[in-house]
Parts: structure tokens; C-alpha cells; sequence
């Protein structure tokens, strides 16, 4: 019995959260103790709503309970004093630590002192244990992390962290059984019974107080039709009459209903209903869903092929059903104009005219609304082509191609967002969809709507077929901001699976499409989305090489194989799948034979460029080495706001931690991107699953560096401290010392002359600092004594790198960085005919012995201890161009080189064999480029298959092998 009880309590909390009562069902989850909610657990900790976390919590646990509670405690009060220690709020700390910290000091003595010391200090920070903590939200993030591991360990949580399965509206089901068992049990079963409460049970009484003549003394049959019976209402549903009937008033139910009971008028078809194999569907239903094919993304559209201007605001765009590539586009402006993709060409354009009303005639005007037009579809009603409209004026209409008006439907209660006219097996019908969030469907008659249900979020929502008719889908936003797209339960009339990976908060509607009845796409958050129909979590998301609105329109071919989405800018990117390419190149092929033939020769390159897919010259040689030529091959993002040909990245490190990315221009500015823990990156680092943001500190602060007036010869330079807490950079003028939590400048040192030229941190000892100058010196800094520690001379050309090894005691060109003299030198080999020119960079392996050096000519690596070379690896014919940049991977197994032509070498750690080499085809997103080439490369700390690259376009990807594959070569 208590069994059924919990049971009960949980129906009642999936039905009070149908129907929105947010703070009674947490109320409930709270006083039941029979689930706890992490995700709105979670929602509160990072609001610092620190009275409801522990109100909350106290409904599931004590202190004392056990070790992890307390612990869950302990790290939510403390949050609270750090956070009003940061505040500069004595008084408030104080109270907490007497009043919330104290009951924690019988356990750890020694640990309570601790925090009581906190309040001498100026800045808690200066506590060397605290001294990595950031901001606000950083610091409720990484504790929100803490308190899942410890809620997820504490055994008395550990069987209410789920919430059970059960089928959307199980209540409403259960009500809706009962009441069909008990119309069933009727003396006088009316066809349309009028159900009108639930406080009492149902029975039929007969008109005039006699029975109904044509049931009286009968044995009730099963029922074979289904009965039209009235709703209980918006909050319980349906009453469907018996179980062969239970979806007579579904959104499937309703159209069988229909067929029967016109074919019945007509008779044509027996009163026997045909079998709609119900139980088979929902039981695929309530199956897991299948597992996800590997690269299941590879038949998206995601290679931008082209980037077109249309010149002024797209509002709409549709792909020819038959002509593949061919798109229509309107404009905000009344434009409407016609593109060619394949050929990347407008092949006409209409714009909006102000006519002289005098002079000029219409074939047919319709007054369709009262108001606003707020959609318009074409419906083929009987053979006949039909538009059908809705407004303002909460009316739908339908017309015919004279602008006769066929039907008028009345019933909305606000104005009318969105219809989608359908036709499922021999019936037609119209889905609407309210500003107040409620979904009719109607009949072309005159009866009325046949449903009338609630959008999710209740506010504007679209609705669409998928391209073969079998499932249907909506997508809109609530008046909170929420976006949601979900799959609907045509029997049920309730959405059976909801699609997560939006953003938390969106102004405007989101546009949504679908293709090949088996993938969704949505644009939101100036990117685009895609999931798999049978899959919630997003399947994968790009940023189309950046320059997408927040809510970008988008719309698929009829084959899937391309995608048109609109551009901040008052234009649009075609993107492509592999077999999308194909086309684009037979239409490219034939374009370039046609102006051959014609003597033109100014046919746009737009598949093909030597240099980065130039490589059937040696494609039928037998060797090992995998290429990666299409955007298909790998995964990869576009840091956002990091494009600025003006401002070319020359520096790129990832921070140690893994979660962030720190570039200095060539204008000597600094910029930080960090990947945030959420659903679609649990852990925070950095991947290519999710785009980073551009973070910049409460205060508003930029990192810029003194630059000269005189911009020749400056080396910019940059290191990052071994806590990631601060970063020293310079670009010609002063060194500065930046924190990387406030971005304000810590220290200036060493004004020029001499310039540096490279910087290098201590491997142990973060206050000591190599730098190298373009007098071709080395000076040890000390920044806590601010003095110049030691002056090293032995080269004599600038420091273009350094690097330390702490095993062999040595820092290159080598010294012994004990006592600071110098121990060897030796000069690369360079290849017979070339001179010894050209930036030479420096890298230790893991294990600090062998070292790789980079110069354009070469890669090579070399024992340090015996200073001799081991490997070296010069450009071959088939992967050939000066090397621009080379570092090791996390794990030195591989070394990622990349080239003045834009080509990039995966090598071998150890051999320097090559196992796979990347065109910029694969990374650049588009085919028609200019020479754009990687200037810096940086190494994943943690993840040895992944890479970054700063380009000379000045934007930076990073980039990773695709997830079936998950490492990169043969």
C-alpha cells in the first residue's frame, strides 16, 4: 500500500508540473521527500537563493544525518561567507560564520579558525588556498559540481535523484479509464455523455426520465464506433467512452472518427471500426530510444559552400521542390528574388514598387483579416489549390485562386500565430496555433474546431510534419523567453518527448525546420542546432563560420542535402553535406565548360582551389597517411568575435585547467573565451561540442598591452603562469602583468629598449620569468624582488623561443638555470641550399629530455642532454609549403605542424611520420577563400586529439577528430 501511495504522490507531481505549478511541485518534492529535483537544486545555487537551498535540502536531509551531509552543509555556507567576505560585507559574515559556520566547529577545530582568519585579510584571496577563486559565478559553478558528487555519493539520496517513467498525463489517463468504466456501467448509456464533475460519480440519466427505447433491456456490446463525447476540459482531457474508443478525440482519433462516421452517412463502410494497432505503437513509444548511428552527423548540412548578399533583411526563404539548389527569398523591404546556389548567382530580383494607384490594376485583392496577416499556407483541398490565412482578427480562412472565400473558422481567443494544413490518409485538416498558446485542429466544415489543447510554454508555437508526413513536431518560445521544440503524441494529444540544448533565455521566436524524416534544426544562439527526431540531446550544433543573427531563419532543400541560413548582415550561407558538394561541383564543372566554350574567363573558382584540395597528383600513390579534405572529416568551432584581419592572433594558449582559451593580437590586446559546464559539456573543458563565450570580467576591464607607434620588427609575446591565475604579455612596449580573474594590470616591467621578444615561465617557480630580447640577451626576472636575476648572452640574432627542462636543469640555448652559465649550443641543420633564416621555436617532450624545434624549413628532434639530432621530417611534394607553427600534443604522442599554404601536419611524436595530413578545406568552412593560413598553433592540456589555431584572418577553431573516429590517422 505505501507503494501505491509514493506512486500516487508522483502522478500528482508529473500532473502539477503539466500544468505549471512550479513552487507547489517543489513544495511537494520537498514535503514528500520522495524525489529530489537536482536540476532546480542546481537553479538555486547558482541564484545564491541560499535560504531555499537549505529549506529544500532540509526535506531530504539533516547536518548530522551523515558525513556527506554535512559536508552539502558545510560548502553551501561557506559559499555564503566567501561570497559576502567578496562583497566587503563584514557585518553580514560575521553573522554567518556565528550563526551558520559555527555548529561546524566541534567536528574541525582547526578548520573553523581557519575561515574566522579570512576576516583579517583584505582580500581572501590572499589565503593560498583560495587564491584560484573567480568571480561569482565561477565560484557557484565549480560548487554546484561539488554538490552533485556529493549528493550522488550520499546513500540517502541515492533513490531519489530519479524521477520514475510514466506516459505524459498518466492522471488524465486514469481518470478518463474510470470514467469509461463507469459510463460503461450506465443503465442508459447516452452516445454524448456530459461529463461535468469529478466529485461524484458518472451516471446517464435518459431524456424525460425513460430510457432510451433503443438500449432499453439490451446486453451493452462492446463498442465498436467511436463516440464524440465532450472534453472534461483544458485540465483533465478527453472522456473517451470504452477502450476501443479511448482515441476518438485524439489528434489521430479525430480523423479516423471522421472517416467512419462520413463513410457511414454515404454507406460505404460497415459500423466496424478498423483495427489502429494502438498497443504495437505505444509500446515502441515507451521504448528507449535507439542507440545514435556513429557519425550520424555526416549527412547533415554543415560545409558553408557559399555566403551570398542579398542586401536587405531576409524575413522568409523556401528551396524549389524539384530544383534542388534553387531559392526564393523575401525581404523586410517587399524584395523578393531568386538564387541559383549552385552557381552562386541571383537570377532575378522584384523589388517592392510604390504603384500609381491610377494607373494600375490588380487581378484580385483579398481583404482576408482585420489586422495583421500572421500566416499563409497553400492547402490542396479536393484537387483544388486553396490559401489558407490566418491574423490578428483571431479568425482562419480559406480561399480559393479567385478569392472566393471557402471557410471561415471562428474559436480562438487571441490572434491566430500559425496554421499547418495537413492531410493524414483520406482527411484534410488545418492545425492552429493562439498567442495564448492553445492548439486547435480543424475539419474543412463548418462544425467547429475538432481539439483545441495547450502549446508547450503556453505562447507562440509553430507546427510541421516531418518531410514524409509521420510525425509532428512544434517549436516556439515562451512569454519567459524559454525555447522548446517537442514531438507530439497524435493519439494522445500531449507531447511525448521534449528536445533540450537551447539557451535559457531568447528574445523572438525561434525558426525550426525539418528533413528526411530523421533530423530537426533550429537557430538559436547565432548558431544552429541539430537533432536526431529520436534523440533529445543535440546531435550537433555549428556556428556556420560565424556571422548568424541570435535567431537566424533556416530552411532545408527537399533533399537534405542543403541548408540555407540567414547572416547578420543582410544576407545568406548555403551549407552542404558531402553529397551536396557533389552537386555544387557538377554545377560548378558544367558552369566553368560553358564559359570555356565561350571564350569567358570569368567563371568563379567555387569548388576547387590548388593548394588546399589540389591533391590527385598524388592520390593514387600507396601510403598510409589519411587525408582530411571535407569539413565532414573533423569537428570544428569558430571562436565567436574572433575574426579581425586588423588584429591576427600571434599568440594561443589553452589555460592549464583546459576550460579556456587566451589570445593576444597583433594590437597587443588580449582576449579570453571560456567553454561554461552545461548539459551538452558536463565538465567544462574545452570541446568542439559547444562554442565558448567571450569572457570578459564584471569590471569592464580589457588586457591591452603598451604598443609603439612603429610596429616593425615587434615580436608579441605571452605566457601563462602555471595557476592560470595571471598572464605576462608584451607587444613592443612594457611587459604586463595581467590577473587573469580581473584582467587589471598587476605590475609593469622592463620598458624598452631592448624589446622582448618571448617569455617563458619557470616550470616550478611562477615568480621566476625567462625573457628573451631582440639583442639577442636573456634576462631571469624575479617579479616578487622585481629585479633582473641573472643576464645570459651566448646568441646572436633575437630570442624567438625558450623552453625550460626541470629534469635536466637547463633552459635552451642551454643553460644551467641554477647558476645560470652557459653549458652547449648547436645550430640546426638546415637543407643543402637553404640559409639559415626564419624564427626557430623550441619545445620540450614530456619527458624533458628531447626536444622539438620548428623552423620553417624543418621539424626535428633532438636529444637535449647529448645535443644531438634524433628525427628530422623537411616538407615533402605532397605536403609541401613553409611550416608556419609546431607544438607537441599534451601527451607529446603526436606533434600538430601547420603550413604558410594552409595545409596542417599530424605527425608522430617519436618518429615524425606522418599520419595524417588536414587541407583548409577541412577547417575554413567555405571554398572560396583567400590565402588564409594558421600562424599559431596551441595543444589541448588534457585532451590529446585536440588542437587550436589561430588564423591569419584573425579568427581562431578549434578542432577535433569526429567522435566515431576519436583519434586522428590510421
Amino acid at each position: 500500500m505505501k507503494s501505491l501511495n509514493q506512486e500516487l504522490m508522483f502522478l500528482i507531481l508529473q500532473f502539477l508540473d503539466e500544468e505549471k505549478c512550479k513552487d507547489t511541485v517543489h513544495k511537494l518534492e520537498q514535503e514528500s521527500g520522495l524525489f529530489f529535483n537536482i536540476k532546480y537544486f542546481e537553479k538555486k545555487v547558482m541564484a545564491g537563493e541560499w535560504d531555499e537551498v537549505e529549506k529544500y535540502l532540509f526535506g531530504f536531509t539533516k547536518i548530522d544525518d551523515n558525513r556527506y551531509s554535512m559536508m552539502i552543509f558545510f560548502e553551501i555556507r561557506k559559499q555564503k561567507y566567501l561570497e559576502a567576505l567578496d562583497r566587503r560585507d563584514r557585518v553580514k559574515a560575521v553573522e554567518i560564520l556565528v550563526n551558520d559556520l559555527k555548529v561546524f566547529q566541534s567536528f574541525n577545530e582547526y578548520l573553523f579558525k581557519e575561515i574566522t582568519n579570512l576576516l583579517t585579510l583584505n582580500d581572501f584571496r590572499e589565503n593560498a588556498q583560495l587564491s584560484k577563486y573567480g568571480d561569482t559565478t565561477s565560484a557557484r559553478n565549480i560548487l554546484v559540481t561539488e554538490l552533485k558528487r556529493l549528493i550522488e555519493a550520499n546513500p540517502l539520496f541515492q533513490d531519489k535523484l530519479t524521477f520514475p517513467s510514466i506516459k505524459a498525463s498518466r492522471l488524465r489517463t486514469l481518470i478518463n479509464q474510470s470514467m469509461n468504466w463507469q459510463h460503461q456501467l450506465c443503465k442508459n448509456p447516452m452516445p454524448n455523455p456530459n461529463i461535468t464533475t469529478l466529485f461524484v460519480n458518472h451516471s446517464c440519466s435518459p431524456a424525460n426520465g425513460s430510457p432510451s427505447p433503443s438500449l432499453v433491456n439490451l446486453p451493452m456490446p462492446p463498442i465498436a464506433n467511436p463516440l464524440s463525447c465532450s472534453s472534461l476540459g483544458a485540465h483533465v482531457g478527453p472522456f473517451t467512452p470504452s477502450q476501443s474508443a479511448s482515441n476518438a478525440n485524439t489528434l489521430v482519433g479525430w480523423t479516423l472518427n471522421e472517416i467512419q462516421s462520413t463513410s457511414n452517412d454515404q454507406g460505404q463502410l460497415t459500423t466496424q471500426m478498423r483495427p489502429t494497432q494502438q498497443h504495437a505503437e505505444e509500446t515502441t513509444n515507451n521504448a528507449p530510444p535507439p542507440q545514435q548511428a556513429p557519425c550520424l552527423f555526416d549527412d547533415l548540412p554543415r560545409i558553408v559552400v557559399c555566403t551570398l548578399q542579398q542586401g536587405s533583411t531576409i524575413t522568409t526563404m523556401d528551396f524549389h521542390p524539384s530544383l534542388h539548389s534553387l531559392l526564393v527569398v523575401g525581404c523586410a523591404n517587399g524584395d523578393i528574388s531568386l538564387w541559383e546556389a549552385g552557381h552562386q548567382e541571383k537570377i532575378s530580383s522584384n523589388p517592392f514598387k510604390i504603384w500609381n494607384i491610377s494607373i494600375c490594376s490588380v487581378l484580385f485583392q483579398i481583404d482576408a483579416h482585420v489586422g495583421g496577416v500572421n500566416d499563409l499556407a497553400f492547402s490542396n483541398l479536393n484537387k483544388q489549390l486553396c490559401i489558407v490565412t490566418c491574423g490578428d482578427d483571431k479568425l482562419i480562412k480559406v480561399w480559393d485562386l479567385n478569392g472566393k472565400k471557402i471557410f471561415n473558422f471562428e474559436g480562438h481567443q487571441a490572434p491566430v500565430y500559425s496554421i499547418c494544413p495537413h492531410q493524414k490518409e483520406n482527411i484534410q485538416f488545418i492545425f492552429s496555433t493562439s498567442t495564448d498558446g492553445k492548439i486547435k485542429a480543424w475539419l474543412y466544415d463548418n462544425m467547429g474546431s475538432r481539439l483545441d489543447y495547450d502549446a508547450p510554454e503556453q505562447w507562440c508555437t509553430r507546427m510541421l510534419y516531418s518531410t514524409v508526413g509521420n510525425r509532428l513536431f512544434s517549436c516556439g518560445t515562451s512569454k519567459d523567453g524559454n525555447c522548446f521544440l517537442v514531438e507530439w503524441n497524435e493519439r494522445e494529444g500531449a507531447p511525448k518527448r521534449r528536445y533540450f540544448g537551447f539557451r535559457k533565455k531568447c528574445n523572438g521566436i525561434v525558426q525550426f525546420d525539418t528533413t528526411k524524416g530523421r533530423f530537426l534544426a533550429a537557430g538559436e544562439d547565432n548558431q544552429i542546432k541539430f537533432w536526431d527526431m529520436d534523440n533529445v540531446n543535440v546531435l550537433f550544433s555549428t556556428d556556420a563560420g560565424g556571422g548568424l543573427p541570435n535567431l537566424p531563419h533556416l530552411r532545408f532543400n527537399k533533399e537534405g542535402n542543403l541548408l540555407a541560413v540567414t547572416t547578420s548582415d543582410a544576407g545568406f550561407k548555403v551549407l552542404s553535406n558531402s553529397e551536396g558538394i557533389k552537386y555544387f561541383r557538377s554545377h560548378q564543372t558544367l558552369k566553368v565548360a560553358l564559359g570555356t566554350k565561350n571564350g569567358s574567363d570569368s567563371v568563379p573558382r567555387c569548388i576547387e582551389s590548388k593548394g588546399s584540395l589540389d591533391y590527385a597528383s598524388h592520390k593514387s600513390k600507396v601510403w598510409e597517411t589519411s587525408e582530411i579534405i571535407d569539413p565532414i572529416q573533423c569537428r570544428t568551432i569558430t571562436l565567436s568575435d574572433s575574426v579581425d584581419p586588423t588584429n591576427k592572433v600571434v599568440r594561443l594558449i589553452y589555460t592549464n585547467s583546459g576550460v579556456s582559451l587566451i589570445a593576444l593580437g597583433s594590437k597587443g590586446i588580449q582576449r579570453l573565451w571560456k567553454w561554461s559546464r552545461n548539459e551538452l559539456n558536463p565538465n567544462g573543458k574545452a570541446t568542439t561540442s559547444v562554442v565558448p563565450q567571450l569572457w570578459q570580467p564584471n569590471n569592464g576591464i580589457h588586457m591591452i598591452n603598451d604598443v609603439p607607434n612603429s610596429s616593425e620588427a615587434i615580436l608579441p609575446c605571452m605566457a601563462l603562469s602555471n595557476n592560470d591565475s595571471y598572464v605576462m604579455s608584451a607587444c613592443g612596449g612594457k611587459i604586463s602583468l595581467f590577473n587573469m580573474m580581473t584582467f587589471k594590470v598587476m605590475t609593469t616591467l622592463m620598458p624598452p629598449p631592448p624589446i622582448s621578444t618571448f617569455l617563458m615561465f619557470h616550470p616550478i617557480d611562477n615568480n621566476i620569468v625567462a625573457i628573451g630580447m631582440n639583442d639577442s640577451t636573456i634576462h631571469i626576472y624575479n617579479v616578487r624582488v622585481n629585479e633582473v636575476k641573472s643576464k645570459l648572452k651566448g646568441h646572436h640574432k633575437y630570442i624567438t623561443g625558450l623552453a625550460f627542462s626541470a629534469r635536466l636543469n637547463i633552459l635552451l640555448c642551454f643553460w644551467n638555470i641554477d647558476s645560470w652559465h652557459k653549458k652547449k649550443s648547436i645550430s640546426i641543420q638546415m637543407p643543402i641550399g637553404n640559409a639559415l633564416v626564419g624564427d626557430t621555436q623550441v619545445q620540450f617532450n614530456n619527458d624533458q629530455v628531447r626536444l622539438l624545434v620548428s623552423h620553417e624549413t624543418q621539424l626535428a628532434i633532438y636529444d637535449a642532454f647529448r645535443m644531438e639530432l634524433i628525427q628530422r621530417w623537411v616538407p615533402q611534394e605532397w605536403l609541401f609549403g613553409s611550416l608556419s607553427c609546431a607544438t607537441y600534443s599534451c601527451n607529446s604522442q603526436l606533434v600538430y605542424a601547420a603550413f604558410t599554404n594552409g595545409n596542417i601536419g599530424i605527425f608522430d611524436g617519436n618518429t615524425l611520420k606522418v599520419k595524417c595530413w588536414m587541407a583548409s578545406s577541412a577547417y575554413q568552412h567555405t571554398i572560396i577563400r583567400q590565402n588564409v593560413y594558421p600562424i599559431v598553433v596551441a595543444a589541448h592540456p588534457d585532451e590529446a586529439t585536440q588542437f587550436a589555431i589561430g588564423l591569419s584572418d584573425g579568427s581562431i577553431k578549434v578542432i577535433e577528430p569526429r567522435e566515431c573516429d576519436r583519434k586522428w590517422g590510421n
